[in-house]
């Protein structure tokens, strides 16, 4: 498994066109249709960034480029007690890495979990505020990244957790440790909705205060960037 984590900040907040005419050429062509159709800057910065990292992955894939723009700090964190690897990505460094795009194309499951049929590749992609995460794998997965921000977490756990998770989170020492156990519970529900194609709905009576939720499904121990919330599962490996 890899994870790729790109901030989209300068991207967002840019009013100029230049940088987007500089990149868009280094995408695929759905990427591209996607962009062009998006309504906010903020949609249109994360479909540029969604697709700049699904090009770095699986050129990484495929040709074992070297990592662009790697943080040693993210990439430490996230392979301490897990296999997978991290790449903390700038647009400057895909800007100046990527060239020709790959033709990707994209297909799409029953319930519309998008999937690549002629790379032996998974991927999972997620945006929130400042940044985009993409996970790949030969495996089945899903991820998820959220920004951690002040909501009524006692109300809407009651409607959206197990009993388990609310009793979690009533326990916390303090708010600000409440408020990130929140978004961490709801990432973990996001990537596995989003691995199984299921959506989050089919999650929320599940316990998932110790990062399991089943048998069949292996956690990432993946550190998100400050004031984030980040979670990545993978099919588990079944022995013969």
């Amino acid at each position: 498994m890899k994870i790729y984590l790109l901030n989209i900040g300068e991207l967002i907040r840019e009013s100029h066109e230049s940088r987007f005419s500089e990149l868009l050429p280094k995408l695929d062509e759905t990427r591209r249709e996607k962009i062009l159709a998006a309504k906010t800057p903020q949609v249109r910065a994360a479909e540029l960034g969604a697709g700049l990292l699904l090009q770095k992955a699986v050129q990484d894939r495929l040709v074992q480029k070297a990592d662009c723009g790697a943080v040693r700090g993210f990439a430490q964190e996230i392979s301490q007690g897990s296999p997978p690897d991290g790449v903390l990505c700038t647009v400057s460094g895909l800007a100046s890495q990527l060239e020709a795009p790959l033709a990707l194309t994209y297909h799409y499951g029953e319930k519309g979990k998008p999937f690549f049929k002629e790379i032996p590749l998974f991927f999972s992609l997620s945006h929130s505020e400042d940044y985009v995460l993409c996970a790949v794998s030969c495996r089945e997965l899903g991820a998820d990244i959220q920004r951690l921000q002040p909501v009524d977490v006692l109300k809407l756990s009651r409607r959206f957790y197990s009993e388990p998770e609310c009793l979690a989170l009533e326990r916390c020492a303090d708010e600000k440790e409440r408020q990130r156990l929140f978004f961490e519970l709801w990432s973990r529900k996001e990537a596995w909705g989003k691995l199984t194609g299921k959506g989050v709905a089919a999650v929320l009576g599940q316990d998932l205060t110790s990062g399991k939720a089943a048998q069949d499904i292996e956690w990432a121990a993946a550190s998100p960037p400050e004031g984030y919330a980040l979670a990545v599962c993978v099919r588990r490996k079944h022995s013969v």
